[in-house]
């Protein structure tokens, strides 16, 4: 699983990691859902919980992109993968709550674990 090269293989700057793209895009596509949903304050918050925690993956990878000291990046990769995992949970409750469909739903998930998998991957390169 690559989770740090993309489509070229000399990394300069965060948007160079397939990881962050993939967290960045997902992160993006749940803010989009979210503004094409009609909605009850509860369900807003929810989509709030949603969108912080989907964000918060991609910004953790940058600032510990730009931390340049192994512990320290892996440290904040180990958090972003947190903030994917509780992403994943929240998707899990926009479909329950009937905010996102199954398929959608479904769909979504599939790119948190893959995520989450590139991320155990750069960490254990890391160490």
């Amino acid at each position: 699983m690559e989770s740090v090269k993309s489509k070229s293989t000399k990394i300069t700057t965060y948007q160079d990691l397939l990881v962050w793209q993939k967290a960045h895009r997902l992160a993006v596509e749940l803010y989009k859902l979210s503004k094409i949903k009609k909605k009850g304050f509860a369900d807003w918050e929810i989509w709030r919980q949603a969108i912080d925690a989907a964000f918060s993956a991609p910004a953790n990878i940058v600032e510990g992109f730009y931390s340049h000291r192994g512990k320290s990046f892996a440290s904040h990769l180990e958090i972003s993968r947190g903030s994917i995992g509780e992403t994943d949970y929240w998707i899990f409750v926009l479909c329950e709550i009937d905010q996102i469909d199954k398929k959608k739903s479904e769909q979504l998930r599939g790119e948190c674990q893959e995520i989450i998998g590139m991320l155990t991957s750069l960490i254990s390169k890391i160490r």
